[in-house]
C-alpha cells in the first residue's frame, strides 16, 4: 500500500450541471496530457503522431470553442471576483458553505495564485503526484484532484452555483490522502477490500473507494492520516519509510480472512439496518455493460486527450464513465463494452489492455439521503457480499469491483453474476451464515 502525501480534494455534481465544469474538467485533462508529453513521462513516437498529426484526439483544449457560449454565461453569471477572508460568522449562516471550504485560501490567494503557474508545471512541488479521478453516471460526476487545481479550476463555478443557491454541489470540506492498494491476489478482491477497511471502518474512518484495472485507492481524510497509520500498523500492516508504503505482514491468509469476515457482520448489520433506515435499494442497470479496462504502455497521452474530447461532445459520453490515473505509467478507464461505441470515443481494442469479454454489469447504492462522512459502508457491502457468497456455495470465483461517488456506491460485478449478486444484497442479513 503506497500512501500518496498529496491534499486531495473531492468534487461531485449532478450530471445535468456538468455544463458549469466542463471548461475546468477538459482543462484538467490538457494539463495531465501535457506532463507527459513535456517531460514528466515517456513518450513513444506513436504519442508524438497522434497529438500532432491525428485530427481523431486533438487536445481537448480544441473543443474548447464549442464551448464559448458557455464561458461568456459563466462571465455574465459571475459577480465582481474578489478575495476575502472569511469569519466565523460568515461560517455560522452558511452564506459562504462552498468559499470556506477546501478552496478557500483565505488572504493568501494572491500569492498562491501565482504558485499555482509553478506548481501547474512543476508537480514535484507536491511530490510524485500524478493522481486523478474523473467518473460519470447517470445522475452524478465527481472529480478528485490536488486540492490546489479544484480552487484554481472550479472556483468560479463553484461561487456561481453558490450565488445560484444550487443545494447539490458537494465540495468536501476536507482535503484527503489516497492510499494505493496493490496485491499479489492472494486473497480475492471482495476479501481483500474487506481486510483493508474494515480495521478503518471499525475506528469511524470515512472513506472513499475506487477500484481501477491496476489497483484499489482508499481515500481518506487528510487531518486523519496519523490515526490511520496508527490503525494499520496494529492490524497487521507494516510502514517502510524507504518506500512511504505498507506491506501486510498477514501470514496465516485465510484463517484470518475467516476471522475478520466473522467480525465484520457489525459492520454489516450497521449498513444494511442505514439502507432500510432511508429506504436504500441497490439497483441493477441489467442494460448498461461495461469493461474495467486501461490504456496501454506508450498511449497514456493519446488516452487522456480521447477522453477530453468524449467530454466535450455532448453525443460521445455514455451513461457510466470513468478515468482514473495512478501513476506516471497507469491509467484505467471504464468504458461502455460495445465496440462500436467504443470505436466511435477512439478506443478500439487495440487501444486497450485486458479482455473485452470480461463485461461487467453496475449496481448503483444511492447515497444521497446519507451523511457524506458515513462510515462502514464499503465494508459492511463487502462483508454482505462475501457471507451470501458462501452462503450459495460460490466461494466468491471472481472479482467485485467498487467505485465510490459522493453521492452514491456503484459495484462492477461480472454480468453472469449480476442477479446473484442483487439478491444477495436485496436479501435479509443472516447472522449465523458465516458460521456454517
Amino acid at each position: 500500500m503506497y500512501l500518496n502525501p498529496t491534499p486531495l480534494a473531492i468534487l461531485s455534481f449532478p450530471r445535468d450541471k456538468y455544463w458549469l465544469f466542463a471548461s475546468g474538467v477538459l482543462e484538467l485533462l490538457h494539463h495531465e496530457s501535457n506532463r507527459v508529453t513535456s517531460g514528466y513521462a515517456s513518450h513513444t513516437e506513436e504519442d508524438t503522431e497522434s497529438l500532432n498529426g491525428d485530427d481523431d484526439i486533438a487536445s481537448p483544449l480544441a473543443n474548447l470553442a464549442s464551448l464559448e457560449n458557455l464561458n461568456s454565461s459563466l462571465d455574465r453569471l459571475s459577480l465582481h471576483h474578489h478575495h476575502h477572508q472569511p469569519s466565523s460568522a460568515e461560517g455560522e449562516d452558511g452564506t459562504t458553505e462552498l468559499k470556506t471550504s477546501v478552496i478557500d485560501n483565505s488572504s493568501k490567494q494572491d500569492d498562491d495564485a501565482n504558485l499555482y503557474k509553478v506548481a501547474l508545471n512543476d508537480e514535484d512541488f507536491y511530490g510524485e503526484n500524478y493522481f486523478f479521478h474523473i467518473a460519470f453516471t447517470p445522475i452524478e460526476c465527481t472529480i478528485i484532484c490536488s486540492a490546489n487545481r479544484i480552487d484554481q479550476l472550479f472556483r468560479q463555478p463553484l461561487e456561481i452555483c453558490s450565488q445560484l443557491k444550487y443545494d447539490n454541489i458537494n465540495l468536501l470540506s476536507s482535503d484527503f490522502l489516497i492510499i494505493q492498494v496493490d496485491s499479489d491476489s492472494s486473497l480475492d478482491n471482495s476479501t481483500r477490500i474487506l481486510h483493508l477497511t474494515k480495521p478503518l471502518a471499525e475506528n469511524n474512518i470515512p472513506l472513499f473507494f475506487i477500484s481501477t484495472h491496476f489497483n484499489d485507492n482508499v481515500v481518506i481524510p487528510f487531518d486523519l492520516r496519523d490515526k490511520v497509520v496508527d490503525i494499520l500498523s496494529k492490524n497487521k500492516f507494516q510502514f517502510s519509510d524507504v518506500s512511504n508504503s505498507y506491506f501486510s505482514t498477514n501470514e496465516t491468509g485465510n484463517a484470518v480472512a475467516t476471522e475478520e469476515i466473522i467480525s465484520a457482520e457489525i459492520l454489516e448489520k450497521h449498513t444494511f439496518d442505514l439502507f432500510r433506515q432511508f429506504e436504500i435499494v441497490p439497483r441493477i442497470d441489467s442494460n448498461t455493460k461495461l469493461l474495467l479496462t486501461g490504456a496501454r504502455a506508450g498511449e497514456i497521452n493519446s488516452t487522456i486527450l480521447k477522453f477530453g474530447r468524449i467530454l466535450s461532445s455532448k453525443d460521445l459520453v455514455p451513461k457510466y464513465i470513468a478515468i482514473t490515473r495512478t501513476s506516471i505509467n497507469e491509467v484505467s478507464l471504464i468504458l461502455p463494452k460495445s465496440s462500436k461505441l467504443r470505436s466511435k470515443m477512439g478506443f478500439k481494442s487495440k487501444n486497450i489492455i485486458g479482455s473485452t469479454q470480461d463485461v461487467i454489469m453496475p449496481i448503483a447504492i444511492d447515497f444521497s439521503k446519507l451523511p457524506l462522512d458515513s462510515t462502514g459502508i464499503v465494508s459492511g457491502v463487502a462483508s454482505k457480499l462475501i457471507n451470501g457468497l458462501r452462503h450459495e456455495n460460490l466461494d466468491c470465483p471472481f472479482e467485485i469491483n467498487f467505485l465510490s461517488m459522493a453521492q452514491s456506491g456503484i459495484l462492477m460485478i461480472p454480468q453472469e453474476y449480476g442477479v446473484v449478486i442483487l439478491r444477495i444484497l436485496q436479501s435479509p442479513i443472516q447472522t449465523d451464515q458465516v458460521l456454517d
